[in-house]
């Protein structure tokens, strides 16, 4: 994009049955607005990673991924948000096919004073199909976040199961922290499940580094830095892993 400008994109991903496709979009946009519309369609028994790094600075992002799964398909997400900008952020995954599966991981850390919107939704049709979204985070001073988690499990998806988790660091003064889980139900035979954990570092914790000489900016770091870690594990493509490596060591 030209730099101050707006700019938009469009990815339409068609997954053939029994393939495996992993995509990778990192975003390097210094535009007013920016937005990325990612469409999968995974056909049975495929295998889709969508892995996105936002690290931008766009004044606001807005992403949007839909997915539809296949019979026994799977879809992950793994998402590493550390944008300088506000972000707006979409997630909707039709659970279609019986034996199909949703995974989502995000890590973010939101500057101070700005604003990150997460809404994830998981609607579960087919039977024994599969859901787990997972975020983590640290806020800063005036950073504001909402992550809203639905997992829908709908009449006739019998055998399935969904859960989803969230935990939060809130670092500084006037954060203002919104998680929202939300668990719909019309079937009986269902399993569904969340939990979150928020809060600030523990003087334990705290103690831990000072007795060896780190301080409590130091140590703020490391905690939001080891969060943040922990996804890059999660990529199975070593360039991958090592340019958010990089880029998390840039921001922090």
């Amino acid at each position: 994009s030209e730099d101050g400008g707006d700019c938009a994109a469009f990815v339409n991903v068609q997954a053939e049955s029994g393939s495996d496709l992993t995509l990778v979009q990192i975003w390097k946009a210094n535009a007013s607005h920016a937005a990325l519309r990612t469409v999968v369609r995974a056909e049975s028994g495929a295998r889709v990673r969508l892995i996105q790094i936002l690290a931008d600075a766009s004044e606001e992002s807005i992403n949007d991924v839909g997915c539809v799964t296949g019979e026994k398909a799977s879809f992950e997400v793994i998402r590493l948000y550390l944008s300088k900008g506000n972000v707006i952020s979409g997630i909707r995954t039709e659970l279609a096919g019986n034996g199909s599966s949703f995974t989502h991981k995000t890590g973010y850390l939101v500057q101070p004073g700005k604003k990150l919107d997460m809404n994830v939704i998981a609607n579960h049709i087919g039977k024994n199909t599969e859901s787990d979204i997972r975020a983590e985070g640290t806020l800063y001073d005036s950073a504001e976040k909402a992550f809203r988690g639905t997992i829908d499990l709908k009449r006739g998806c019998a055998g399935s199961e969904g859960k989803e988790e969230e935990n939060v660091l809130l670092l500084g003064d006037d954060v203002i922290n919104k998680t929202i889980p939300l668990i719909l139900c019309t079937e009986e035979d269902v399993k569904g499940s969340h939990g979150a954990s928020i809060g600030e570092l523990e003087q334990g914790m705290l103690f831990y580094f000072e007795a060896r000489g780190i301080s409590r900016e130091e140590a703020e770091k490391i905690v939001a830095k080891a969060r943040l870690e922990r996804l890059c594990q999660d990529t199975e493509d070593a360039k991958t892993a090592e340019y958010m490596h990089q880029i998390i060591e840039e921001v922090i």
